[in-house]
């Protein structure tokens, strides 16, 4: 499994380097789930290792008992118990150290490599913490064949469990990876499939704008030639932001208060004083970003259904503002109206999905009527300041 890590193309040389971390960084009682729910410290870690040194104290008494087919006595039982701290204290000691110099490069040389020095470790840790626990009770260090096979018994043991708790993080560490590289390139679909959105919508709303508006600026240029000439001019200001803004994941509300702007100026032209424009962005809110072209569909939208079929126009309004922590930005139109409970059209369903996509469930977009006459579409987002 660590072989595959380490050469499959699939896996990025960042994502190799935290499966190796996270194989070797975790306390071994983090294979039982319930020792995972607290944060690795190094305090935890200590009295984890307690925990562990009783656990072992246990695993020794019973093999006695089995062994003798008698129950400890208290002389014994605190022995093994000293012993195991001394041991248990002692190998923490040489992880802590060498997780932080040798080990790093020892995971990657692969398997075999990593299971000689687990083994190597065990023994010297054993070896030692016997030795120290020797001192501490009084007894002359390894007095006896016995106790001589204490020590490799222990050794083995012990090789053995952190040999399966290696594995067992090996295969946790590889399968959390996996998750979160389909986690990733879930989320990079769904942002392809966002920008998708933003070109599809970008390729309807230019057709019906540039038509219409080349149109007009053909119109104008023999009769008026100064309107035609500044009516280009904002075409053109708009089309190039628009353009940048498909390239872009985010853009300030200044970016695309402006982009609106120009193409705003430009429907002005066109509809003359049959359309008034009204747009407030406050100062301080001005570099939130948001995703691009997001409010100009609402805006498209408010022109082509509400403003249009009316003979006299009316008024369109483009506001910002802070509440609390949410931005919320409305459209107002004094046009025809479509009603409260009117979902809108492909334009409103892509912003609708765009919004899900960027924020999930703490954006909103809601319709409703602006009395006395027209339609206001306000969308909700969670406020982020730069």
């Amino acid at each position: 499994m660590l072989a595959m890590a380490r050469f499959n193309p699939a896996f990025t040389p960042e994502e190799r380097e935290r499966v190796l971390r996270r194989t070797r960084s975790s306390h071994p009682l983090e294979i039982i789930p319930a020792f995972r729910r607290l944060a690795p410290s190094s305090w935890r870690d200590f009295a984890y290792t307690f925990i562990w040194n009783v656990g072992f104290t246990a695993l020794f008494l019973f093999i006695g008992m089995i062994a003798s087919l008698r129950l400890p006595s208290v002389v014994m039982l605190w022995s093994i118990f000293v012993i195991a701290n001394c041991v248990g204290y002692t190998l923490h000691f040489l992880f802590h150290v060498t997780s932080r110099t040798v080990e790093p490069a020892i995971h990657r040389r692969g398997r075999l490599a990593v299971a000689v020095f687990y083994m190597l470790q065990s023994t010297v840790g054993v070896f030692l913490g016997f030795w120290i626990a020797s001192l501490l009770l009084g007894r002359r260090f390894l007095p006896s064949s016995s106790e001589a096979i204490s020590i490799a018994v222990t050794s083995m043991v012990i090789s053995i469990v952190l040999a399966v708790v290696f594995f067992w993080r090996e295969k946790s560490a590889l399968a959390e990876a996996e998750l979160e590289r389909e986690q990733r390139r879930a989320a990079d679909i769904e942002r392809e499939s966002m920008l998708a959105n933003l070109r599809a919508l970008q390729a309807q709303i230019e057709p019906h704008f540039l038509f219409n508006t080349l149109a007009n600026v053909t119109s104008l240029i023999d009769s008026e030639p100064a309107k035609a000439k500044h009516m280009l001019e904002s075409f053109i200001r708009f089309l190039r932001a628009s353009l940048a803004a498909t390239r872009r994941k985010r853009a300030t509300l200044a970016d695309e208060f402006a982009l609106i702007s120009d193409f705003l100026e430009v429907l002005k032209v066109r509809m003359g004083d049959r359309l008034e424009v009204r747009i407030a962005l406050p100062a301080d809110i001005a570099a939130v970003e948001i995703p691009p072209m997001l409010v100009q569909p609402l805006v498209e939208n408010a022109i082509r259904h509400g403003l249009e079929p009316e003979v006299d126009g009316g008024v369109i309004e483009l506001r910002a503002r802070r509440e609390g922590g949410r931005l919320i930005l409305e459209v107002a139109d004094t046009g025809t109206g479509f009603g409260d409970t009117t979902s809108g059209g492909l334009g409103l369903v892509n912003v609708r999905e765009r919004l899900r996509l960027a924020h999930g469930e703490e954006a909103r977009l809601a319709i409703r009527v602006n009395a006395p006459r027209g339609t206001i579409v306000a969308i909700e987002l969670p406020l982020a300041m730069p």
